[in-house]
C-alpha cells in the first residue's frame, strides 16, 4: 500500500476559508466523482488545518491543509497521474486554490501499526 500525503498552503488573495470551501465542495467531489478514479485510488482523506494552532510548545504546520491518498502500488499512483482527466482538469483545479509552489508531497509504502487497527491490511488484504 502506498500513501501520499500531499501538504497545501492556499494561493495568495484566498482566505482560509475559501481554500477550505473549494478543495472540500469543488475539488474532492471531483475526484470522488469521476468513473476511472476508484481503479487507480483506493482512499482520499482531506485534513483543513485552521491556521496558527498547534500544540502547547510547539510550532504549528505552515499549511492550509493536508491529503491522504492511498493506492495499491506506485504503478497505479503514476497511472492516475497520466490519466488525462487528472492531467487536464484536476491538476487545472489545483491551481485555482493552492500555491503549487509552497507543495510539499511524501510517500510511505511501509506502514507499521503500533497502536490500533491496521487499517490498510484490513482495507485493502491483498496489498500488504
Amino acid at each position: 500500500m502506498l500513501i501520499s500525503l500531499g501538504f497545501y498552503k492556499r494561493k495568495p488573495g484566498l482566505t482560509h476559508e475559501q481554500f477550505s470551501q473549494h478543495w472540500r465542495e469543488v475539488h474532492g467531489p471531483m475526484i470522488r466523482n469521476h468513473p476511472d478514479v476508484g481503479k487507480y485510488i483506493k482512499r482520499y482523506v482531506q485534513h483543513h488545518i485552521e491556521p496558527g494552532h498547534g500544540f502547547p510548545g510547539t510550532q504549528p504546520l505552515d499549511f492550509d491543509g493536508f491529503s491522504e491518498s492511498w493506492f495499491e502500488s506506485v504503478e497505479a499512483r503514476q497511472e492516475m497521474h497520466a490519466h488525462p482527466f487528472f492531467r487536464e482538469q484536476v491538476v487545472a483545479d489545483e491551481h485555482k486554490f493552492i500555491d503549487m509552489t509552497q507543495t510539499r508531497v511524501l510517500m510511505f509504502d511501509r506502514q507499521v501499526v503500533q497502536v490500533g487497527e491496521d487499517i490498510a491490511a484490513t482495507l485493502f488484504p491483498a496489498a500488504r
